[in-house]
C-alpha cells in the first residue's frame, strides 16, 4: 500500500442492532486521516416493512459513501423467499464490492446476509473481518455464525471464551483478537439520547414503569408456532398492566407470525408498537426500563450493563453465554407472567443485578479494532488461511 493512500474500510450492516454497535467504530474510521469509510447496507435497512432504517444511517453519516443492496426483504417470510433474497444479495454485493474496491470488508455476528457478504468478499480476494464470532446461540444463527468464521480472515472477539472456541475450530492464533464488544462502547460513553428527552418524545409519564418487548421468530418453528408464542407473550404482558414498547421482529423466516400477533394488540393503549426505534433512543429506553422481554440478543449483551432484568423466552438464544440478569421462560403465558412477578419482587435476584456488566469488556473495543485495521498487513499471508490442528 502506498504511503499516502487511504485504507478503504467497507462496513456492512443488514439490521438495526448491528449497525448501532458499529457507530463508534465507524466514527473513528470516518475521522481518521489514514482511513476511508465505506458503508454497505442490505436486508432490513432498505425494507419499508421494517422501518426503512437507512434513514437513520444517512442521518448519522451524511458525508459517507453509502451503497445499498435491494434484496427483496419484506415480500414474504417463507424459507424459500429468504433463500431467494440471499441469492440476490450475493449477486448484487459482488458488483458493488468490485466497484468500491475496499481494502477490508467488516461484517458482524450471525445473520445470513452477513454470511453472503463474507462469501462475496472472499471470492473477490478482499480480506474479511468478523466481530462477535465464537459466541453460542440457538436458532439457525449459531450455524451461520461459525460458517462466517471460516470465511473470515481477522476475528474481533467479545470474550476470552469465544476466542478459545475459535482456536479450537482451527483458526490461527494471530488472527484472533479479544477486544470486547462494540455494543458496550456506546453504553460506556453514554452515546444515547438523554432520558428526559426520550420520555417526552414517546409520551411516558414521569416515573412511569414500562417494559420493552422484542420477539424474533425462531427459524426452527413454523409461522403458526411463532404466532402462538408471541401471542402468549402479549397475554402475559397484558396481565402485568405495564405500558410496553413492542418493536418489530427481524426478517428471519416466520416473522409474519410474530407480526400477526402484534397486529392484534397494536390498538391497545397499553402497547406502544414501533417498526423501529432510533438506536440512540432505544439505549436510553433500556437505561430506565423495568424488564426487557422476548428473545433478542440485547437481553444478553447490552442489558447487563444497564442492570436491566431480562426474560428470555423460548429457544432462540439457547446455550448462549449470559449474566445473572437473564431469566429463562417457556413460551406460555402463565409461565411468562410468573417470571415477570419473580423479576419484579425477588430480592435476591434484584440484588445480584448490581454485579452485572463485566463480561463483554470495558467499552474500548472500537479503539482496539481501529489499531488493527490500520496496521494489519494486507498480503498473501492474510488471504491464505491455514487450519491449525
Amino acid at each position: 500500500m502506498l504511503a499516502n493512500k487511504k485504507r478503504k474500510i467497507c462496513v456492512f450492516s443488514g439490521k438495526r442492532g448491528g449497525f448501532g454497535a458499529y457507530v463508534p467504530l465507524m466514527k473513528l474510521i470516518e475521522n481518521d486521516p489514514k482511513l476511508q469509510l465505506q458503508i454497505l447496507l442490505g436486508d432490513m435497512h432498505v425494507a419499508k416493512k421494517f422501518g426503512n432504517t437507512i434513514k437513520e444511517v444517512r442521518r448519522l453519516f451524511p458525508k459517507a459513501n453509502i451503497k445499498v443492496i435491494e434484496m427483496g426483504t419484506g415480500r414474504g417470510d417463507s424459507p424459500v423467499i429468504r433463500t431467494e433474497n440471499l441469492g440476490v444479495c450475493l449477486q448484487k454485493s459482488a458488483k458493488i464490492l468490485q466497484a468500491l474496491k475496499p481494502d477490508i470488508v467488516m461484517i458482524h455476528a450471525d445473520r445470513g446476509e452477513h454470511l453472503i457478504i463474507a462469501l462475496a468478499a472472499l471470492n473477490l480476494g478482499i480480506p474479511v473481518t468478523h466481530s462477535q464470532g465464537g459466541d453460542i446461540s440457538g436458532n439457525i444463527d449459531d450455524i451461520q455464525r461459525h460458517a462466517i468464521t471460516k470465511l473470515s480472515h481477522i476475528h474481533f472477539l467479545e470474550t476470552k471464551e469465544a476466542a478459545g472456541r475459535l482456536k479450537k475450530m482451527g483458526e490461527e492464533s494471530w488472527r484472533v483478537h479479544n477486544v470486547g464488544s462494540l455494543y458496550i462502547d456506546r453504553i460506556a460513553r453514554k452515546m444515547y439520547t438523554p432520558f428526559p428527552r426520550v420520555r417526552k418524545k414517546y409520551g411516558l409519564k414521569k416515573n412511569e414503569d414500562y417494559f420493552i418487548i422484542i420477539f424474533h421468530p425462531d427459524t426452527f418453528e413454523s409461522r403458526q408456532t411463532n404466532y402462538e408464542h408471541a401471542r402468549n407473550l402479549f397475554k402475559a404482558i397484558k396481565l402485568s398492566c405495564r405500558r410496553s414498547f413492542v418493536i418489530y421482529p427481524c426478517s428471519d423466516p416466520g416473522y409474519e407470525g410474530v407480526l400477526k400477533a402484534i397486529k392484534e394488540i397494536e390498538k391497545d393503549e397499553q402497547f406502544l408498537v414501533y417498526k423501529n426505534i432510533d438506536n440512540l433512543d432505544f439505549l436510553s429506553l433500556m437505561s430506565c426500563a423495568r424488564i426487557l422481554l422476548g428473545n433478542s440478543s440485547s437481553a444478553l449483551v447490552e442489558a447487563p450493563y444497564f442492570k436491566l432484568p431480562a426474560i428470555n423466552i423460548g429457544r432462540r438464544q439457547q446455550g448462549r453465554d449470559r449474566e445473572a440478569n437473564v431469566v429463562d421462560a417457556r413460551p406460555a403465558a402463565k409461565n411468562i407472567k410468573n417470571k415477570i412477578d419473580f423479576v419484579l419482587t425477588n430480592k435476591s435476584f434484584r440484588s445480584q443485578l448490581r454485579r452485572g456488566g463485566y463480561r463483554l469488556g470495558d467499552g474500548r473495543a472500537a479503539e482496539k479494532i481501529i489499531k488493527i485495521l490500520k496496521t494489519v498487513s494486507l498480503d498473501e499471508k492474510l488471504l491464505r488461511k491455514k487450519i491449525t490442528y
